[in-house]
């Protein structure tokens, strides 16, 4: 899931996602697809609304906070939670995000005095990236933040809950795993298309 970025100044963006909830199909679903399961869409479009919301709303307090983008923060956290200097390739692989993108983000930390990249005493080829004192202050300031936003939501549920939902989401985590295991194949399937799909629209 690609993360959004968001800015203080626009119209707020997880309005959309709240305001609509969690995914529910048509009740000829199972008519249109008589392979698919209801259930199944609507829960894994709602994981990835709701992931869209979270992150976005994450993006949307470091931008305010850290005029930057979440993978910049990200890439901060790793840094400073690393217990040794990184190359940049093992900061990519923590953080997600590829080389070319990381390389502006490793330029933008640097710029701020928050990161410094030295020579790789291993590898002549290569750099380590470690954290500066000001990177240090300012990660103090952003991983607080970060748990406070994520209590503040997730006190939707009850610890019991939050434990089951962790439960489930490993289960549904380590299928997909699985999936992403295996040699990828063609999207297939059969769609009976709806009659009301097929009335013609109204010219605007």
């Amino acid at each position: 899931m690609t993360c959004r970025h968001y800015y203080p100044d626009l119209p707020h963006p997880n309005d959309e996602f709240v305001s609509l909830g969690v995914v529910r199909v048509d009740a000829d679903f199972q008519d249109e697809y008589p392979g698919g399961d209801s259930t199944c869409t609507e829960a894994y479009a709602s994981l990835c609304r709701t992931g869209e919301a979270l992150l976005g709303e994450l993006d949307r307090r470091i931008v305010l906070t850290f005029d930057m983008h979440q993978a910049a923060a990200t890439a901060l956290a790793v840094i400073d939670g690393a217990a040794a200097p990184l190359t940049p390739s093992q900061v990519s692989d923590r953080v997600l995000i590829p080389s070319a993108t990381l390389t502006a983000t490793l330029d933008l930390l640097e710029r701020r005095g928050w990161i410094r990249r030295t020579p790789n005493p291993a590898d002549r080829r290569s750099i380590l990236v470690e954290i500066t004192p000001d990177g240090r202050a300012a990660a103090d300031r952003l991983l607080p933040g970060i748990r406070a936003v994520e209590r503040s939501v997730m006190s939707a549920l009850t610890q019991d809950e939050r434990a089951l939902l962790l439960d489930l989401l490993a289960k549904v985590l380590a299928r997909a795993a699985e999936v992403a295991a295996e040699p990828p194949g063609p999207l297939k399937g059969q769609r009976i298309r709806p009659a009301r799909l097929d009335h013609p629209r109204p010219s605007t």
